[in-house]
């Protein structure tokens, strides 16, 4: 007998990050054919809702920070909050994912604050991905007990092509290279990559490398100096150059200033590669100290890269095995389970088997 669902309920995503991040494409494909989504603004929401004839839409909101930079319609807080609440007495349900607790290029402001306020009142779930990530949020924001749930960041796995290590190093002709150290994704000031630099530099062997590979965050003038054993990957890496860049390396470091949940982490921990990091929410999340990467305290990035670049290469082969391991329980399958039973709370239809054949 196969399950026929012979309607989807809709989900409207806001903001569009799929062209960078594989996150959405992965989480919704997952929840595919009970629930169809799409990428769109509350204004589409709203239009959409009020179209609807088999049930309540859902607005997914996942990074807010879109708002505040008018990546959408409409483009202030107030306006925003206000189509929220329009879209919600129509009959509409929104879920909020609380990426991070603050946008990563700026200070928290009022407009911010204003935002998460307005949302912890007008959401009907409110999504972490952790119990790390609630003890910090609930120490910046009230969370309504009743409408929060938690639900794990899911893996990558198959999303990303899988090199031996030899090859990928031959193929980014670093084959000579004693450790390889990647700082992946996108550069901006919160990884502090300045910081990064001076820290290996101090530290490394003159064979050594240490790869930065991304695109630079607008209007950040990065300074990086004029040595050898950096190497500047500037620009979007492609699916095949992320793939090759984990497995060429020794380890990932992310020396975030803050992190609520790191995807960086989990996509290295996908690719059998451990991280080094600072002691925040999204890396507790991800590593089990010593066993998966390490984790240091607030200011000791220098002293953590040197003892990190003087372990043999093989304790960190062990600790990406673990972290690999780890990764593989995020499965998504397993996890849209949970994503389609709190989805249904929401639209009181039964979303899955109306037939069968």
């Amino acid at each position: 007998m196969t399950a026929q669902y012979l309607t989807s309920q809709h989900i409207t995503f806001f903001p569009d990050y799929r062209a960078t991040n594989p996150y959405q494409t992965l989480l919704y494909e997952a929840l595919e054919p009970a629930f169809r989504a799409e990428p769109g603004s509350i204004t589409d929401a709203l239009e959409r809702q009020a179209l609807a004839s088999d049930g309540p839409n859902l607005f997914h909101l996942h990074w807010e920070h879109a708002v505040l930079v008018g990546a959408g319609t409409p483009t202030s807080v107030e306006e925003f909050l206000n189509d929220l609440g329009r879209f919600r007495e129509t009959g509409g349900k929104v879920v909020w994912t609380i990426h991070n607790l603050a946008p990563h290029d700026t200070q928290k402001n009022t407009a911010n604050e204003d935002l998460q306020t307005g949302l912890c009142e007008l959401a009907d779930i409110l999504h972490l991905h952790s119990l790390h990530a609630l003890t910090a949020a609930r120490a910046e924001m009230a969370l309504p007990e009743k409408k929060t749930r938690i639900i794990a960041h899911h893996n990558y796995e198959g999303a990303y092509p899988v090199y031996a290590r030899n090859s990928a190093r031959d193929d980014l002709n670093l084959s000579a290279a004693r450790r390889i150290v990647l700082s992946p994704g996108r550069i901006a000031p919160y990884k502090q990559p300045e910081e990064l630099a001076e820290a290996f530099l101090a530290f490394a062997h003159p064979d050594d490398r240490l790869i930065f590979a991304g695109e630079v965050a607008r209007n950040y003038d990065l300074k990086l100096p004029d040595d050898a054993r950096l190497l500047f990957r500037e620009g979007f890496a492609t699916q095949e150059d992320v793939g090759r860049l984990h497995a060429a390396a020794d380890f990932v470091v992310l020396p975030y200033r803050a992190s609520l949940t790191s995807g960086s982490a989990i996509l290295a921990a996908t690719l059998a590669r451990a991280v080094l990091g600072p002691d925040s929410p999204g890396l507790r999340d991800v590593i089990d100290p010593p066993k998966s990467g390490l984790i240091y305290e607030d200011g000791a990035l220098a002293e953590a890269l040197k003892s990190a670049l003087d372990e043999d290469p093989g304790t960190w082969t062990d600790r990406g095995r673990h972290a690999a391991a780890s990764a593989a329980s995020r499965d998504r399958k397993m996890l849209a389970a949970t994503w389609q039973d709190v989805l249904s709370s929401l639209t009181k239809s039964p979303f899955g088997r109306l037939g069968a054949e």
